[in-house]
């Protein structure tokens, strides 16, 4: 019978669907038709055959015409029920059955036609309702897919059993495993090698015990340390039955990086403030006391172990003067402003200051610097640079005695987006109970050793934008690498002159005898 439902839903059926049902009836007529004219043509003839069936053909006609040219079939509903009708009168009439007859058949085939069209009606609303409802469900899950797939922390969902069901693109990226890896295993088996305290922390949530808010967690994942912050909740189930766990988690090493640079920065601080106290209340009264001790020896003549505790008192207050220079250096650094240099020159300068150096310690250091490439502009405080650059390499000279190999190399790096400055030596190296602690101000074992040096160069290279970071160099000694990023600076400007950094390498300054009377006199 005709299965169209109309107006809106005319377009959501197939062809097979629309025409299926008239197809059946024009088979079932047909068929009687010609047992009606077969067996008793007296009462039949061939001419009402081909009349009924060429009226029944045509409501087929009109059923495939509305599908090939997408017709609304909300006009076309009231003709083919018509032209069903009249099919059904014209077989009887045909037959040469009786008026009451007649008129039952017509009646019988309106109830029919009204009885099919409401059932079909209802199961395409049902229908179009359920594709309406599962476009809906797939849309959310469409967005919940998305939304997980593209927030930054990590989800790794297990089953009661503690088989992964579940990861998400940053979970893969954060344990550095495939999803093929971690989809269908167990997460005890995955979890090896230093990562079981993710295992020991999701695996009791998943077997019903109470759930993980804030914790943290250190994995060991290739041989790195990794610092990770996680939630792990319950999946329950709509009966309320506990199925397994969820885990979001953080790879928290930039955060803790930060965290130890803001106490570090803190600390730096402290120590600024006392180091301007301590010059404030010991400069001048050891300015008086060097001053007084250095008359005192152009006046004496002393010879024997007299004299030697004159030139130790002397040695002893340079280096305690030096100490003082050092921590007015790091606690009042000017603000840093960048310059744009040749880095050739800035080689050159920083080569020569640095033979000087060595030569006036007798040293027998064979020095090598170089700037990857040639052409290249150096952007970055001149001075600070330079300041930078001596205190790495005065550090690298005390740690060879004086002996061995230096290695100075300013490059670019990164297509040029980061600069690089590395000092490398072939000493002994950097003892392994001090390196964690190794630019803490204060922090030093050398026997005469300040301790500042390195915070200096660190605070230095914070204050480009930058860090440094100390590593083993190849062939045995150390290598102190500082990288900063460039910044657009238009003007070219010379690189420091020598003069500039003479207090850096000054340790024991010449003794000026009318300068100290002249300070006194004041």
């Amino acid at each position: 019978m005709f299965l169209h439902a109309g107006g809106n839903f005319s377009r959501k059926l197939n062809l097979d669907t629309r025409i299926v049902g008239r197809g059946l009836l024009f088979a079932v007529l047909a068929g009687a038709s010609f047992i009606s004219w077969h067996y008793g043509n007296g009462y039949a003839s061939g001419a009402g055959l081909i009349g009924t069936l060429s009226v029944l053909g045509t409501s087929i006609a009109l059923a495939w015409m509305a599908e090939a040219g997408k017709w609304n079939s909300a006009a076309l509903l009231p003709i083919q029920m018509v032209i069903d009708v009249l099919a059904v009168g014209l077989v009887g009439f045909f037959a040469n059955q009786t008026p009451p007859v007649i008129a039952l058949l017509v009646v019988f085939a309106v109830l029919v036609q009204g009885l099919t069209w409401g059932f079909f009606h209802q199961s395409l609303k049902m229908q179009v309702r359920d594709s309406h409802n599962h476009l809906k469900v797939q849309k959310a899950r469409w967005e919940v897919r998305n939304i997980i797939d593209n927030i930054r922390s990590g989800l790794l969902t297990v089953d009661k059993n503690g088989v992964v069901v579940r990861v998400n693109p940053a979970c893969c990226r954060i344990l550095e495993m495939e999803d093929k890896d971690l989809l269908g295993r167990k997460l005890v088996d995955i979890c090896r090698g230093g990562m079981e305290p993710l295992t020991e922390t999701i695996m009791p949530v998943a077997e019903g015990g109470a759930a993980v808010d804030r914790g943290e967690v250190s994995l060991k994942r290739l041989g790195r340390d990794m610092p990770v912050g996680l939630n792990v909740n319950h999946i329950i189930a709509p009966s309320g039955k506990i199925m397994g766990a969820i885990s979001i988690f953080t790879d928290l090493t930039r955060e803790k990086k930060m965290s130890e640079r803001v106490r570090q920065n803190d600390r730096l601080a402290a120590v600024g403030e006392l180091a301007a106290s301590i010059a404030h209340e010991i400069r001048n009264p050891l300015s008086s006391i060097r001053g007084s001790v250095e008359m005192l020896a152009d006046d004496l003549e002393l010879d024997g172990e007299h004299a030697e505790l004159m030139a130790l008192v002397l040695k002893e207050s340079s280096r305690v003067n030096t100490i003082i220079n050092d921590f007015l250096a790091y606690s009042r650094m000017r603000t840093t402003t960048r310059r744009r240099f040749p880095g050739q020159e800035f080689r050159d300068e920083i080569s020569l200051q640095i033979r000087q150096h060595i030569a006036a310690r007798n040293g027998n250091i064979h020095l090598s610097c170089s700037v990857q490439p040639d052409d290249m502009d150096v952007v970055a405080d001149p001075g600070q640079l330079t300041q930078m650059a001596l205190n790495l390499v005065i550090n690298a000279c005390e740690a060879m005695n004086y002996e061995g190999e230096l290695k100075i190399c300013l490059r670019l790096l990164a297509a040029g987006t980061r600069q690089e400055l590395a000092v490398s030596d072939n000493g002994p190296g950097v003892a392994e109970d001090i390196r964690e602690e190794l630019f803490t101000p204060f922090m030093t074992d050398k026997e005469k050793g300040t301790g500042l040096g390195l915070s200096i160069v660190q605070r230095i290279a914070i204050a480009h934008g930058g860090d440094v970071q100390y590593e083993d160099s190849p062939g045995g000694g150390s290598t102190f690498r500082v990288r900063w990023p460039m910044v657009h600076v238009p003007e070219l400007l010379h690189s420091p002159s020598a003069a500039d950094t003479d207090s850096i390498l000054a340790k024991e300054p010449p003794v000026d005898s009318r300068k100290t009377k002249e300070l006194l006199s004041v």
